[in-house]
């Protein structure tokens, strides 16, 4: 396979051996390595050590970033020691670094530094949340040290080992590396062709032509002015004002879910004709009318192995640690006790979509029930530090193994899927996770456009917050100000049936009037009931809010029920804004149900909310949608039902 870049190589570090426990990467730092220096900068702590680290210091010094390293600010400084630099060079057929090119410098420097502060103890398995300064994610995984009383080792991009870490600066933290980062240079496509342990699952994206459809990158019609990208605009909003910056670049990148060969042994497969017979019988009894049809037209969409496939991308950028909420936010908000963190994404397969979530236990696609009392035990999805030295990180996306054969089969269609389908606003179009906004603890993101959303010739200001316990009502919220009107697609139903769809909002004086309307054409939707006036306290009799008498389960549920009777419900029990204020006791935290019809999987359906006064200062804040069907709301129920 062809490189983009050729001057990239490839590096592979074998692990150690992993015994059998299993290896955490939140275990505390050992003293010895974990050290505080009072009055340096990066500069200054490499100058200090010049000996270990002269050939990184000259890189830097060549590229430009040497001065930036020397100013206040918060910055991760993956520093490669005069060996790794060395090992480097010897890769590339070189003896010193005046040999290299002032675009290498700029890559290396980029590469080895990123815009905000993290420590060890501030990382979990998968990917660090800020990209590097070239717009590259980078893997943190850890394994155990054999030959060293078995303690945890650090890597990133599963090759670079943190021989020290923690070292704190003024201006931030250094971590020292073995080996220089070199991010590879494949597409997905391409980089799953250099895995021998996926030969049939490539024999297969290859049969369909699946392949060719995750090779988009960047859009180049896309530009936005340095001075919005690269410094603070101020936002106000909810009575507060926090900093936003707008979209570099505009990204298509996507996430593939693989089973190995020996997944596939494991389950009767040894072979691609094994695995279209596996195809057709699980697809012909998904989508009986097509059963017969379209058997040996490989890339028609129709087609059993080519639905196989489609059902195992999809079109959004997910490490490991971005399918749901994580670290603070899952540890301080989310009532585990009542609810496993999950998310709901639209797959490559038409008309699917894929429910990921985060027990205890680890990360799993399609799994029924709530921590260790689930039903249907879902598909896992292997960690970085489970699956060794695979480099999963393509130019365009990543991919991810998965520990049995994943299919969109009956029960996952009519058991798991039976379930109150929470989206968040943010996995409702993939530009929000592709680039990168999604969980950016650092600062807000602002959009001037969105794949798959129309603004109706509107200008308001939008933006994707930070990820923080206080800022967002349920992990993420999309803000507009402005005059807004826009439009956009919810995911797929499961199956047909009657279906309730509810908008999760937040009651604010500056957040105006607005008028839903929901159906199947983006161009003649229909109105759904009287505008939604954002502005009315809920205790109005109009929405009915009482809160909860402790112990008196049938006054509280004749509430709901009144509420309901109005249009309205109160927001969920099992989230904690600031890990304190549960949202059901919040007055201001509410759900209006939008519309009780039936729906199909065939079918797509729009939501538009459109301001219906005028006020160029409005504000939006779009939490959560929810479709629910009738067999999960016709039950009822209060506190820890699914319902709520």
């Amino acid at each position: 396979m062809k490189k983009i870049d050729k001057i990239l190589i490839r590096f592979v570090l074998a692990f150690c051996a992993i015994p059998a426990f299993t290896v955490s990467c939140s275990d505390e730092p050992l003293p010895e390595n974990y050290y505080t220096f009072t009055g340096e900068m990066v500069t200054d702590y490499l100058q200090n050590r010049s000996g270990e680290f002269s050939d990184f210091i000259a890189i830097l010094q060549r590229s430009g970033m040497y001065g930036m390293m020397a100013a206040y600010g918060s910055y991760t400084c993956l520093a490669p020691n005069n060996k790794a630099v060395e090992r480097y060079l010897h890769e590339l057929g070189i003896q010193s670094v005046d040999q290299l090119t002032k675009e290498q410098c700029d890559t290396l420097s980029w590469n080895h530094i990123i815009n905000q502060a993290y420590f060890t103890t501030d990382l979990i398995d998968g990917n660090i949340p800020t990209a590097n300064m070239n717009e590259r994610y980078l893997t943190f995984s850890c394994d155990s040290d054999a030959l060293n009383n078995n303690n945890v080792i650090y890597y990133i991009n599963k090759s670079a080992r943190l021989i020290v870490r923690d070292d704190s600066v003024e201006n931030g933290v250094v971590h020292t590396l073995d080996r220089v980062i070199v991010p590879q240079s494949f597409l997905l496509p391409d980089l799953l062709a250099e895995d021998s342990t996926i030969s049939i699952f490539n024999e297969a994206l290859v049969l369909t032509g699946l392949c060719d459809s995750l090779k988009q990158y960047i859009d180049p019609t896309y530009f936005c002015s340095e001075d919005s990208v690269n410094q603070d605009i101020i936002i106000h909003t909810g009575g507060s004002q926090y900093a936003m910056r707008y979209v570099g670049t505009r990204m298509k990148r996507y996430t593939a879910f693989v089973e190995t060969d020996e997944v596939y042994a494991a389950n009767g497969i040894h072979d691609l004709d094994d695995l279209k017979a596996h195809a057709k019988q699980v697809y012909d009894q998904m989508f009986p009318k097509d059963a017969g049809l379209y058997d040996d037209d490989w890339t028609n969409r129709k087609n059993p192995l080519n639905r196989f496939i489609s059902y195992h991308l999809l079109p959004y950028y997910g490490a490991y640690n971005d399918w749901t909420v994580s670290g603070d936010i899952k540890n301080i908000c989310a009532k585990t006790d009542l609810i496993d963190c999950t998310d709901w994404y639209a797959t490559m397969l038409k008309g699917t979509i894929m429910k990921m979530s985060t027990p205890s236990d680890g990360l799993f696609i399609n799994r029924k029930g709530v921590g260790p009392r689930y039903t249907v035990r879902g598909t896992k999805v292997l960690s970085p530090s489970e699956i060794g030295d695979v480099d999963q990180q393509a130019l365009n996306g990543i991919y991810h193994y998965v520990d049995q054969v994943l299919d969109y089969n009956q029960e996952t269609r009519d058991v798991v899927f039976n379930d109150r389908i929470r989206i968040m606003a943010a996995t409702l179009s993939p530009e929000f996770m592709n680039c990168g906004a999604r969980g950016n603890t650092e600062r807000a993101t602002g959009f001037k456009m969105v794949e798959g959303w129309d603004f109706h010739g509107k200008t308001p200001t939008m933006t994707l917050r930070k990820r923080d316990v206080w800022m967002v009502t349920y992990a993420d919220c999309i803000d507009m100000v402005g005059q807004f009107d826009v439009t956009f697609k919810l995911l797929p139903v499961p199956k047909e049936g009657t279906y309730e769809v509810r908008f999760a909002y937040g009651w604010g004086d500056m957040r105006g009037k607005v008028q839903v309307y929901f159906g199947t054409d983006p161009d003649g939707l229909l109105p759904m009931g009287l505008p939604i006036d954002f502005t009315l306290w809920p205790i109005d009799p109009l929405i009915g809010w009482v809160a909860d008498t402790p112990g008196d389960e049938e006054g509280n549920r004749a509430i709901d029920k009144a509420m309901r009777n109005r249009g309205y419900m109160k927001d969920m029990d099992s989230w904690a804004q600031g890990g304190a204020n549960i949202l059901r006791a919040q007055p201001m935290k509410l759900r209006k149900i939008l519309t009780t019809e039936n729906m199909s999987p065939e079918k797509d359906y729009y939501i538009r909310i459109k301001l219906v006064v005028d006020n160029p200062q409005a504000e939006l804040p779009i939490n959560y949608f929810e479709i629910v069907p009738k067999s999960i709301y016709a039950r009822g129920g209060g506190r820890g039902h699914p319902l709520m």
